[in-house]
């Protein structure tokens, strides 16, 4: 057989190109190893039709999909033979569009595109219009030393351009490079190319040394910026630490202070319980003797009784009183308020003691709002009829009074008896229509919600969603607010346990949000959400 019956034998039915890692069907004919995935992926694709296997495109035998195809070892090794030959024969040149390291020898070379093709995928440029002005030469690998219009060798060099030129560019229909431009043999040009180069390249290397003084720079700024920052970060901890240690320390010894103060007023309390105890056993004894003497009627008895110096102070009607008073001095049921601790005093001043109150011009309708401005229960009801811009038109919502825009800000909101709630911080510019007016359902607000019927806590900010679930549900839900560091933590404010916290970067006043029924389908109840300030002493 000659080489072209070879060739023909060595192309893929499917892909009509030279084989690719080759395998062997069951029937015998053989196929790239990605054509048959191929026709694996089409069959699989209609198993609803109960198609488990495809079919040869030769000869249409089924194969099942799950059989494993071993690699044609032979037939590669033969097209790798192949093209081993055709680079010893100095057919270096190959089709820059066939697949695989099996490519076929190049038949031309196009210089405007500057690929090569062989005899199958020339076709498009001698057929299709399109590519009927493109230059074809004999194929090689150096494109770039062609002219591009011609197709020819480079040999001159036009100064006025800087473009290389072959001789038909300078041929009287090409006009390009005639008048006043400057033409000479590229060899004789080679300083003039050489000089441009170096110019370019010191360019190219100026402004390599910028990028690289740049980097370094970046690094050094990234690396002192790391330092700072972990300089900072640890300056922080530290400080904290140390106030968390200070605590512990003041907490202890505190503990001791009171623990000695309770023994002492126990001590004391019993010490004067023991002195009217035994004034009362003694009035006790004389009121039993001056009864007995009494009922026997002796005078004897009587005036001895009378007589009785240990009984003088008893006889007196106001002894008693005074001895009383005398006993109870220095008994107090108050503690001296004196005795505060001096680091509580110094952490109270950085809370703000601003009262949190309700706005009624924010409230949606169906929210009672008492005189007092600091509870609100949600009702059939409606109580306002007056349309408002800032009220809520779809959600049982209340905004505070007062807005937040620096310091530290805490907070506590009774929930105990509601059957769903929701409770946080928004802006001022809040949507007061649906969807976006729920707490939470926005960038505009950060809120945590709770469902009797689902039994979770939601903790939401716009696309941020987090649910969970505690032990026992909090009757009181406290609010910490840091506006300088963007903190926002809620927290069961009976069992100080903290449920939730929020990093947030606010961008306006943020103003305490309430919501006493937060899912519409849950029944209305008679307990209101109160609100207070926080009581830290």
């Amino acid at each position: 057989m000659d080489s072209a019956a070879i060739n023909d034998e060595l192309i893929c039915a499917v892909c009509r190109d030279v084989f690719v890692e080759p395998v062997t069907l069951p029937c015998g004919h053989n196929y790239c190893n990605e054509c048959v995935n191929r026709l694996k992926k089409s069959a699989l694709g209609n198993t609803a039709r109960g198609r488990s296997h495809y079919t040869c495109p030769l000869c249409l035998a089924p194969c099942e999909t799950e059989i494993e195809l071993k690699r044609n070892v032979v037939l590669h090794n033969i097209i790798e033979k192949i093209y081993q030959q055709q680079l010893q024969s100095g057919a270096n040149v190959f089709c820059s569009v066939c697949k695989g390291q099996q490519r076929a020898p190049a038949e031309k070379t196009c210089v405007s595109c500057g690929e090569s093709y062989c005899s199958l995928h020339i076709m498009p440029h001698l057929e299709n219009k399109f590519f009927l002005q493109h230059v074809l030469v004999s194929p090689t690998a150096e494109t770039n030393r062609l002219c591009r219009d011609h197709g020819k060798e480079l040999e001159l060099y036009c100064k006025t351009d800087s473009t290389p030129l072959c001789v038909y560019c300078m041929l009287p229909s090409e006009t390009k490079h005639l008048a006043g431009h400057d033409v000479v043999k590229l060899a004789e040009a080679r300083h003039i190319v050489k000089e441009e180069c170096l110019d370019k390249l010191g360019n190219m290397k100026e402004n390599l040394s910028q990028v690289q003084g740049s980097l370094q720079k970046l690094d050094e700024t990234a690396s002192c910026s790391k330092d700072a920052l972990e300089k900072q970060q640890q300056g922080y901890i530290g400080f904290l630490k140390k106030v968390k240690l200070f605590i512990d320390i003041e907490e202890k010894a505190w503990e001791k202070r009171f623990s000695v103060a309770k023994l002492q007023e126990s001590g004391l309390i019993k010490h004067k319980a023991e002195k009217l105890e035994q004034l009362q056993t003694k009035l006790q004894e004389a009121v039993s003797a001056m009864e007995k003497a009494l009922s026997n009627q002796d005078p004897v008895t009587l005036l001895q009784l009378l007589k009785n110096v240990a009984w003088n102070d008893l006889y007196q009607k106001g002894f008693c009183t005074a001895k009383i008073q005398e006993i109870m001095k220095g008994l107090t049921a108050e503690p001296d308020g004196s005795k505060r601790i001096p680091l509580f005093n110094s952490l109270r001043g950085t809370f703000s003691d601003e009262d949190i109150t309700l706005d009624p011009k924010t409230a949606y309708p169906q929210l009672k709002i008492n005189k007092e401005l600091n509870a609100v229960v949600a009702t059939r009801e409606q109580h306002t009829e007056e349309p408002d811009s800032e009220r809520s038109s779809s959600w049982f919502c209340v905004l505070g009074t007062g807005a937040f825009s620096t310091g530290l800000h805490c907070w506590e909101v009774t929930v105990r008896g509601l059957p769903s709630w929701a409770v946080g911080v928004a802006y001022r510019s809040i949507s007061r229509d649906p969807p976006d007016s729920k707490l939470g359902s926005n960038d505009k607000a950060w809120a945590l919600s709770y469902s009797k019927s689902r039994q979770h806590f939601c903790a939401q900010h716009n696309l941020l969603m987090y649910s969970f679930s505690v032990n026992k549900t909090p009757d009181k839900i406290g609010l910490f607010l840091d506006n300088d560091s963007g903190v926002l933590s809620f927290y069961d404010a009976d069992l100080l346990e903290c449920l939730y916290t929020f990093y947030c970067s606010f961008k306006a006043p943020v103003y305490p949000a309430f919501c006493p029924r937060f899912e519409k389908d849950t029944e209305f109840v008679t307990e209101a959400m109160r609100v207070r300030k926080s009581i830290l002493f």
